[in-house]
């Protein structure tokens, strides 16, 4: 069944040693970290990477298995598996971190001149911290 996913950023890393731009995408189950390149990563150094309205797909769930499996860095993170989340506006760059029912913890950072703090405050609200 596909899912329609909306691109909040093409800055997204997983931390601060992960200096590789990746898309965040947003879809009504999860959310999807799907890791670019260096070259994409040169490109997207000061931003914004994303324009609104922002782009969209269709996204089936072997296509979101087959991003997570692609890199290490890669992630799909269920919402109905958060346990609480916290956001955070920066001046270098906002950053997500979730935790998980499971004790998993994700952290998301991105260049504060895409959308995506915007958009997340809203969908995450039931687990913010």
């Amino acid at each position: 069944m596909d899912e329609r996913a909306r691109l909040l950023t093409r800055s997204c890393t997983t931390g601060w040693g992960d200096w590789i731009h990746g898309e965040l995408w947003l879809l009504p189950s999860s959310l999807v970290r799907r890791r670019l390149g260096f070259t994409a990563t040169l490109a997207n150094a000061k931003g914004p990477t994303v324009v609104v309205p922002l782009p969209e797909t269709d996204v089936t769930a072997a296509a979101t298995a087959r991003i997570r499996a692609e890199h290490r860095t890669n992630k799909v993170i269920p919402l109905a598996g958060i346990a609480s989340a916290h956001l955070r506006r920066g001046i270098t760059a906002d950053r997500l971190t979730v935790r998980m029912h499971d004790g998993a913890q994700h952290k998301l950072l991105w260049l504060p001149t895409d959308p995506a703090y915007a958009v997340l405050v809203q969908v995450l609200t039931p687990w913010l911290r």
